[in-house]
């Protein structure tokens, strides 16, 4: 489902949203925002107060949606009806914490039956065999992610061990728009196409719409995350402030 959204899209770009930030109401209106102004598919963050892959926009964002009374289980009531009526995957990004407290099965079981279409988790254990094999056997895509950093034959695990599409890192270190990035990003990418059928999409660091044509020409799509959520939390109405900006990243 993620892998034919994105193949089919003219201008795959998935932007990144953190739940609960100002509310989950706010949260399932910007969504759907992003959706009427052609979002390929939705990543739903999960707060958590450890985010050791995010920059200082998303963990500001993390502290103010749990510091807001951001809880899972209302999250969960709010999925299914989000699934149900946008129209585009939506797609978890979860800390493995969060995920393990009631039991990491019945936690993605969950999700599946919420309409959840894919799962990513930035500290996945690099062993992740168990993982790839429950998510799978319960119809759940596996998102992995391959940094510049991730050395060669670790690169060809991962992406075995992947669905929906590979996640490739543009940047080391953390989330954070950047003014530029690295001129690597192009051969990273098309290293991990000739590795698998599936879609490489890339994150981290995307700020422009410049940088955004320029992904799409070697890339299958781009992820939009700290630029984009600073804008929802500068914005007196985040829910506008969504859709004008990926609008204008999209060109």
């Amino acid at each position: 489902m993620i892998s034919e959204a994105i193949k089919t899209h003219k201008r795959a770009i998935i932007p990144y949203v953190t739940a609960g930030l100002p509310s989950l109401a706010a949260t399932g209106a910007i969504i759907r925002a992003l959706a009427e102004v052609g979002a390929a598919a939705i990543e739903i963050g999960i707060p958590f107060s450890d985010p050791i892959a995010d920059g200082p926009v998303l963990q500001k964002a993390s502290k103010s949606a749990l510091s807001a009374g951001f809880r899972m289980e209302p999250l969960f009531d709010h999925l299914a009806s989000w699934s149900a009526t946008l129209g585009v995957p939506l797609i978890i990004m979860s800390y493995i914490n969060p995920l393990m407290r009631r039991g990491f099965e019945a936690t993605v079981q969950r999700l599946k039956e919420s309409g959840i279409a894919g799962l990513i988790i930035p500290d996945l254990p690099s062993n992740a065999d168990g993982f790839y094999e429950l998510t799978c056997s319960l119809g759940l895509d596996l998102i992995r992610l391959v940094a510049p950093t991730t050395p060669m034959e670790r690169q060809s695990e991962v992406v075995s061990q992947c669905s929906g599409f590979v996640y490739a890192v543009a940047v080391k270190g953390v989330t954070g728009a950047r003014k530029a990035l690295p001129d690597d990003i192009v051969h990273q990418v098309q290293t991990l196409k000739s590795m698998t059928d599936l879609p490489v999409c890339v994150g981290f660091g995307i700020s422009t719409a410049s940088q955004v044509d320029n992904i799409l020409t070697f890339a299958d799509g781009v992820i939009v995350g700290s630029f984009l959520m600073e804008r929802i939390m500068q914005a007196e109405d985040p829910v506008a402030a969504a859709g004008d900006t990926l609008l204008r990243l999209s060109g």
